[in-house]
């Protein structure tokens, strides 16, 4: 099985390095050393005063630096296996495992990590130039600044192969720097590759997965750095990605999540808006919207966000229950308060109930009317009062009860959630009903199991 398992990745590797074509060129690995000598040569070009203006030599580097970056990659592509990588360039100088189990074939020039045995990245000792890829791409621009107005395009198209593969080695480049935790580094890898686009051969071509990736990393970088300007870059690549209508509701909680992380929940809601004008069905977007009234303790405004949702879309669950939640959010509430937030959770499940947040939040709020009852019982002398008072405390454990048993029910993939209905039963069937009672007994059962 090892001996398939291997031929299959050479076979892949081969395929892939070689052309599915019979008669494809045999790959010459590149000599470090020759490399270096060329690049020199090439510094020495692009100053005189004769080569240097010609579009030719900048042609020329461009390869060249192509070629500095692919040394030491010319038979391997991320996923390789180590027993691969070895058919072609031999066993390593040294082999070390770091403290995250990534396993480090140190050869001269270049070390290969590999992570559950699939190449993930590399890094370079003593590397020819710290950053090759970005002089080629330099290099490719000033060829065709250099070139005649008039023949720019067809300069371009004669380049065009080597502008692809520019874009295929920023993109393994990004992907090996971050796997690193070079983070900036690659983030500039990915903000390169739409850089290139910007040729005119590729007829203003917008490549959403990079917009989406530099804005993944800008925000990872803002988030590591304390830096309100990645999360800025971050911003500004997602509000790209909505213009393009691309990512669809998910666009728009990423750049609410950046706008929470600068301390802008006005922006974040007022993203959300244009959001909703976009996606007007969305319930996501409302409940993510509502929130943000919510944290900012807005509950007119936030009421006045779900009232127009409702007057849109009347069988919106979530503008009910968010009604409900912004009603109650104050320190002291009265009892009409709270029946009418109680009404709207039955709303909301009325529409919908497959909710188990909206059961829970009506449980939760049975459960706290209860204690509150019972609380008051205890302080109380008038022997009718307090029977009045108890009575009340059981019908709202019962009512509490019976929505804290659908959460459970349907919370199958909520452990947390389960676990918080559970104990809330477990108070309300001891007081009830005692520790002998068999409700009592399986709610205890069920506790032991989570």
């Amino acid at each position: 099985m090892k001996r398939l398992l291997l031929l299959i990745s050479v076979t892949l590797v081969l395929s892939m390095n070689m052309g599915a074509q019979d008669g494809a060129e045999e790959v010459i690995l590149l000599n470090y050393k020759t490399l270096t000598k060329k690049t020199a040569s090439s510094d020495e070009q692009i100053l005189d005063e004769k080569k240097g203006v010609k579009s030719n030599t900048w042609v020329k580097r461009g390869k060249l630096y192509q070629d500095v970056y692919n040394q030491g990659l010319e038979q391997v592509i991320l996923g390789t296996s180590v027993d691969a990588l070895k058919i072609f360039y031999g066993e390593p100088v040294s082999t070390e495992t770091d403290d995250n189990n990534v396993e480090i074939l140190k050869y001269e020039t270049i070390n290969y990590h590999f992570e559950n045995g699939a190449l993930r990245a590399w890094s370079r000792n003593n590397p020819i130039h710290e950053d090759p890829l970005n002089v080629a791409l330099e290099s490719f621009k000033k060829s065709i600044e250099l070139t005649d107005p008039e023949k720019q395009a067809n300069a371009e198209s004669k380049i065009k192969e080597n502008l692809d593969l520019l874009k295929e080695q920023f993109q393994n480049s990004g992907q090996s720097r971050y796997f690193l935790g070079d983070l900036e580094a690659a983030l500039k890898d990915f903000e390169s590759i739409l850089e290139v686009n910007k040729f005119s051969s590729y007829d203003g071509i917008v490549d959403t997965l990079m917009i989406s990736f530099s804005g993944i990393v800008a925000r990872e970088i803002g988030r590591v750095n304390k830096d309100n300007d990645y999360y800025q870059k971050a911003i500004s690549y997602y509000k790209t990605l909505t213009e393009l209508e691309y990512g669809g509701t998910n666009t728009y909680i990423q750049m609410t999540r950046d706008y929470y992380a600068i301390g802008d929940t006005l922006a974040a809601i007022e993203n959300l808006k244009r959001g909703l004008e976009q996606h007007p069905d969305s319930s996501i977007l409302v409940t993510v919207t509502a929130q943000a009234y919510y944290l900012l303790h807005d509950n007119d405004g936030g009421i006045e966000f779900v009232d127009q949702r409702l007057e849109k879309n009347p069988n919106c669950s979530e503008a009910y229950y968010w009604k409900g939640l912004l009603l109650t959010n104050h320190k002291d509430l009265g009892q009409d308060t709270i029946d009418m937030a109680l009404e709207l959770y039955e709303k909301a499940l009325e529409i919908d109930p497959s909710k188990t947040a909206i059961w829970y939040q009506a449980g939760y709020v049975y459960y706290a009317l209860g204690a509150n009852f019972y609380e008051q019982e205890g302080y109380e002398d008038d022997p009718e009062f307090r029977a009045e008072l108890a009575a009340k405390g059981e019908e709202n454990y019962v009512k509490a009860a019976e929505k804290l048993e659908k959460v459970y029910e349907l919370a199958v993939n909520d452990v947390s959630l389960q676990s918080e209905a559970l104990d809330l039963l477990k108070r309300i069937y001891y007081k009830l009903y005692g520790s002998e009672d068999s409700r009592y007994i399986e709610v205890m059962e069920k506790i032991k199991t989570l």
